[in-house]
């Protein structure tokens, strides 16, 4: 009895053995479903759907943020000295009237000057492409006004950029920008009211 039974689970066994088998090798010679793979070029426009997304042509727009700090002192002393002195006298003969004499000249100059100037200026704006030189090198150019309450602000920005200098993020710092003007206007009431008045112009002219 015991035999029998040994039997019946070897061959349950055997059994659960081959039909693992079967199943791992029809699994093998299945043709594999087909998967949609997506082209990694894009038709439409011809971009790679690999490579960054750094501005590189004519119109592509760049983030720069503006980060300047400048100071000048200037420091200028002068120091001059002249001095003569003159004696003469007395007169002989027909002219012993004139008396022993004489006559020093001195002239002093201390001049001190000193000039002290000092500037920041920090913004984001975005800029545009205007041109690709020769080189690869990228002429930007752009602007952006903000009016509040009546109070208008200007920023002017022109240079060119080289285009490792772009940050992955299509971001640039304005220290990296070569041949760059930077202006900063602006105009409205409050500054109206910081300009001299007209007499006090006539007055510096004047003076």
């Amino acid at each position: 009895m015991k035999n029998q039974e040994a039997m019946q689970q070897t061959c349950a066994r055997s059994g659960l053995l081959l039909a693992v088998s079967l199943t791992v090798l029809v699994g093998f010679l299945l043709p594999a479903p087909a998967i949609a793979r997506q082209p990694l070029v894009d038709f439409e426009t011809g971009e790679s759907l690999v490579s960054n997304l750094k501005a590189r042509r004519v119109g592509d727009l760049i983030t720069i943020i503006i980060v300047e700090n400048s100071s000048a002192d200037a420091t200028s002393k002068t120091k001059a000295n002249n001095k003569s002195e003159h004696t003469g006298g007395p007169g002989l003969g027909f002219m012993d009237f004139i008396k022993p004499w004489d006559l020093t000249v001195e002239n002093k100059y201390n001049g001190d000057g000193k000039t002290q100037r000092s500037g920041n200026l920090q913004a984001e704006m975005t800029a545009r492409i205007t041109q690709v030189l020769h080189n690869g090198d990228f002429r930007l150019e752009g602007s952006r006004m903000v009016n509040v309450n009546g109070e208008n602000t200007m920023i002017e920005i022109t240079g060119v950029c080289r285009s490792e200098d772009i940050a992955p993020d299509n971001t640039i710092m304005s220290t990296y920008i070569s041949d760059a003007q930077i202006a900063y206007n602006g105009s409205g009431m409050v500054n109206d009211a910081a300009q001299p008045g007209v007499i006090t112009k006539v007055i510096n002219w004047l003076f």
